[in-house]
Order: C-alpha cells, then structure tokens, then sequence
C-alpha cells in the first residue's frame, strides 16, 4: 500500500498582512537647529522677552539695534548649539546657559562641526552662538570657553576657496557691463526680448560696480521707494529697516549711468514687463523685472551675473564679491581714501573694510619684488606676468 505524502501546508494570509510602505521619520540631525518653541524655559523666555520692542521708558538693551536677519542668524546657531546637546548631552539643558560652555563640551561639539563644516563656517556658526550668549548670558567673561574658542577659530580659519584668486579690479567688471548694453543697442539680429535682457543684465553688473549694495538690497530696489526721482535727479535709498547695520543709506545714482538708466526704464524694462507669450503683465515696480514680467529674485539675480562673469570672464564673481572688488580698487588706486570706503559699502566701522588695504598692499608689494627679482635675473626682455587679484 502505498504511503501518501501529505501536501505542504500553505500559509493562510492574514487580513492584517496587507503589505504598506513603511513611513520614515527623519530623525533631526546636528545641522537641524532645535526651534525656539523646543528650548528650555529660561533660554526661550530670555530670547523673547529681548525680541519685544522697547518702551520708551526703557534703557536700550542688547540686540536693540539688530536687524531681523541678525536675530535669525543667531537664533539659528543657538538653535544648532542647542540640538548637539540635546542629541549628546540632554542633561545639560538644565542649566543655565553659560554652564553649559565647559572646555569639554565644546571640544566635543567642535569635533563634530569639524566633519561637517569647512572652517570659514565653523567660524560662522559659533559667531552666531556668542551672538545669541550676548543676549542669553551678557555677563560672559572673556575667559570663558566660547569666547577663546571663537577667538582661536577667527585668527585660523581660512577660506576653503580663494576668493581673492577670481577677483578683478573694478574697471574690469565696469567694462563687461558697458559692453553688454553696447551690444543690446547694436547687435540687430537679436530679437527685443534679447536685447532687454542683456542691457538689463549689463546695466546690474555697471550699477553693482559704482554702488555695491548688499545683494536683498539691490535686487529689491523698487522705482519710486529705492530708487527715487526728485528735481530730476535719481537717487538710491535705503531705509534703516531694510540694511544689514540698521542705518539709512542713501547715494546718487552714477552720473555714468543716468543715460543708460533712462533707456533701460523708456525702452527695455516695458518689453520685459510684457513678459512671454501669452502671460499677464505683472506691473511690478521693481527696478529689474525677469523675462516672465515679475520681479527678478534675488538668488535667480545672483546665479544669473556669476553665470555671466564665468562666461566672459573666465572667474566666477557673483554679486556679494563685488564688494570685495569695490574695498580692494579703492585700496590700490586710492589708498588715502580707504578709510571712508566703509561707507560706500555700508560698514559699521572703517575696521571692516581695513583688511583689504592690508591685503591690497600685500598684492603691490609681491608685483613690484617680482618685477625687481626678474630684472636681476637678466629677464628684461619678457613681461612679467600680473598679479592674481
């Protein structure tokens, strides 16, 4: 007789075996700065209570006169501060602020921001926590942990890229502007639209040169508020709110430029207004309108002349580092005026802008030993070449 196997068994599914994509929740990492809502009691409460407007009756108070930016920026590195002890050391926020600043708690919270940040920002990122510790802890002394590490960082930290190596001088940037209105006004085989945008584009990177305002400054001007006509004369102006040190700006508009002003606004800007086929004019104000009639943004304003210095001039200069151009050319061809070059740039103090006469200094001293070494050397006969910049 002969023996039958049983069948396998088969595995009945079960009703709750339905298959479902399992949900991920990022867990927050160092980089992820802990909100304010998260921070301990006493480190919130502080930090508001500053934020609040003062009464006319009250002393002026640390962060009085900060701009918005100012308090995010610290807040934001505090908030990072706060994230690495609560991902390592939790305990500690249970003490008040400056206990958490021991020698072993930042050489740990430096270790980590060493494999992740290029010196430059580990700077950053811990001036911005002495920035929110001077809200937080204003008695701070100059001995403590935080302040000699920030100092330590501030006289070692060098740029990961060297910036000074892509800079040109002032006339160089000048001229690319000047040439690319020229072209839009004689190229005829370009169609309106083209020419709009590369008179616009020229006449950005010619105003940048003359007045290099901070980048949200500049791509914000609007016609009639920061760029304002009175008897026939325009001028730039910015109001304390909207700059970086909370004082009002104002200037001219380059005389250089006036003509060519009045064509961008008479000629150019109403074609870019118009916008592409088939949309609806905006009627903004702003003073520079993108190809689809709305105010140009100002990380597109920004990509958009790096991209144009990389293409015609081989260095990638995006807006901000016209303003190293404008502090190093005053301090080369007009060193007797440096002093005053933080104004043009809107510095707090001339100190700011200090360190580009030492560097520009530095630059002519190395040219002129190098012209000398080569005429000692017998090598009269070549051009030697010119310093980077």
């Amino acid at each position: 007789m002969t023996n039958k196997v049983a069948p396998a068994s088969r595995a009945v599914p079960m009703a709750n075996a339905t298959k479902t994509k399992a949900t991920s929740v990022k867990r927050p990492t160092v980089k992820t700065p802990l909100p304010v809502a998260e921070w301990p009691a006493s480190d919130r409460s502080t930090w508001l209570k500053s934020q609040a407007p003062a009464d006319i009756f009250d002393a002026p108070h640390r962060g009085t006169d900060w701009a918005p930016a100012s308090w995010r920026k610290a807040e934001v590195g505090y908030g990072r501060w706060l994230r690495w002890l609560t991902l390592h050391h939790p305990d500690q926020l249970a003490l008040p602020p400056a206990d958490r600043l021991t020698e072993a708690l930042l050489r740990g919270w430096h270790a980590t921001l060493t494999t992740t940040l290029a010196p430059m920002s580990q700077l950053s990122l811990v001036e911005d926590v002495t920035r929110a510790m001077s809200i937080l802890a204003p008695k701070l002394k100059p001995s403590s942990p935080l302040i000699r590490v920030h100092a330590n960082l501030r006289a070692s930290a060098t740029p990961s890229r060297n910036k000074r190596q892509r800079l040109v001088m002032a006339d160089v940037l000048r001229d690319l502007g000047r040439d690319m209105m020229t072209e839009a006004l004689t190229i005829n085989s370009w169609s309106d639209r083209r020419r709009a945008v590369a008179f616009r584009d020229g006449l950005a990177i010619s105003l940048l040169v003359y007045r290099p305002f901070r980048l949200k400054n500049f791509a914000n001007l609007r016609i009639g508020h920061e760029l304002v006509q009175s008897a026939g004369k325009w001028h730039l102006v910015l109001p304390r709110e909207d700059t970086k040190n909370h004082r009002p700006h104002e200037a001219r508009f380059p005389k250089a430029l006036l003509g060519h002003l009045a064509t961008y606004l008479d000629r150019f800007r109403p074609i870019l207004l118009a916008g592409e086929a088939g949309c609806t004019p905006s009627g903004t104000d702003a003073l520079w309108v993108s190809e689809t009639g709305t105010a140009w943004e100002s990380g597109a304003h920004s990509r958009r002349i790096a991209n144009i210095t990389e293409a015609r001039l081989n260095r990638r200069i995006p807006p901000h580092w016209f303003r190293d151009v404008a502090a190093t050319t005053i301090a080369v061809e007009a060193p007797r005026n440096i002093a005053d070059a933080h104004l043009l740039l809107g510095h707090a103090t001339p100190q700011t802008t200090q360190k580009h006469y030492v560097q520009a200094q530095s630059l002519q001293a190395g040219a002129k030993f190098q012209a000398a070494m080569l005429e000692r050397l017998g090598d009269n006969g070549s051009t030697p070449p010119k310093e980077t910049r």
